[in-house]
């Protein structure tokens, strides 16, 4: 019995799944990235053992809804990993985290936790930084030739 393959055969596609282009690229690792950093939203008022008083709380509340809509376009990603629609969620939820302490006041400047104002600000630099990389990524990808891509 004859055994037929594929035009580009087993070679072709074990070169391909070892050195991974631009979209691999950007839904390896920055997917994972995004992962890291939901998990992190949603557990640093834990770790970083925010007061028990309401400014923490309504700093906790942001972070971990943040959180929970970025794990959930991550895994968005995994499953559907093209587009720029999960990219420009991403850079929004960065944008929030960096106005939010500013926007919200969370009873004000005195009252919110140090470490709530620095971890929103140093996650929503993250992730605009990983959104702008996706997405950097993914226009590379569109311009290069699918031999290029692979």
């Amino acid at each position: 019995m004859a055994r037929h393959s594929s035009p580009r055969g087993r070679a072709a596609a074990r070169g391909a799944a070892s050195t991974p282009g631009p979209y691999g690229m950007r839904d390896q690792l920055v997917t994972g990235l995004m992962l890291l950093a939901g998990i992190w939203l949603v557990l640093a008022s834990w770790f970083l053992r925010y007061p028990f008083d309401d400014a923490a709380v309504d700093a906790q509340r942001n972070e971990t809804g943040v959180g929970i809509v970025l794990l959930l376009v991550a895994f968005a990603r995994i499953v559907r990993p093209r587009g720029w629609l999960s990219d420009l969620i991403v850079l929004l939820l960065g944008v929030w985290l960096l106005i939010a302490p500013a926007l919200i006041d969370y009873g004000g400047p005195a009252n919110t936790p140090r470490a709530a104002q620095a971890n929103e600000v140093v996650m929503g630099i993250v992730l605009v930084v990983l959104a702008l990389v996706s997405m950097l990524l993914l226009f590379r990808a569109r311009r290069m030739s699918p031999q290029e891509a692979e």
